[in-house]
């Protein structure tokens, strides 16, 4: 049974990238491995459009990955351009997703559903922490927007 990721009504931003050399495997194809690392590279941009200096370490934490999910759907080739759409939903005291919808452009085709839940962790002290309220506040804010 094909497992599939259920996408949300509306992004609430979107960022492009070009499929590199360094992606592509020897079936000449994006290779699995590497869909995770691009939505990490939205999320990075994502947290830097939200105002953060730091989009590695910031509101006294930082962002470690509890669970992943990869709906696979058609492929890209080296060059292609792709945009990364991203939402961020389920939301609890400690936890939260985000969804990411990857489109090949170039084809003009989803690629991939990707599915992440997330939580604050405070290296300090070693623990998870509670999903900061400006956090929620600047996700709040936001609209979709291309970078």
């Amino acid at each position: 049974m094909r497992k599939t990721i259920d996408l949300p009504d509306q992004f609430i931003f979107a960022t492009e990238y070009e499929v590199l050399y360094s992606d592509v495997n020897s079936a000449n194809h994006l290779g699995a491995d590497r869909f995770l690392p691009i939505a990490m590279e939205a999320q990075l941009r994502f947290i830097k459009h939200l105002g953060y200096a730091d989009a590695t370490a910031f509101e006294d934490a930082g962002l470690i990955m509890a669970h992943s999910e990869v709906e696979y759907i058609s492929e890209a080739k080296y060059g292609d351009s792709l945009e990364v759409k991203l939402a961020a939903r389920n939301f609890g005291r400690r936890s939260f997703e985000f969804i990411y919808q990857i489109n090949n452009l170039s084809l003009e085709r989803e690629m991939a559903r990707i599915a992440t839940t997330l939580l604050f962790f405070d290296y300090a002290a070693g623990k998870v922490i509670e999903v900061p309220d400006t956090f929620l506040q600047r996700i709040r804010k936001n609209n979709v927007q291309t970078i």
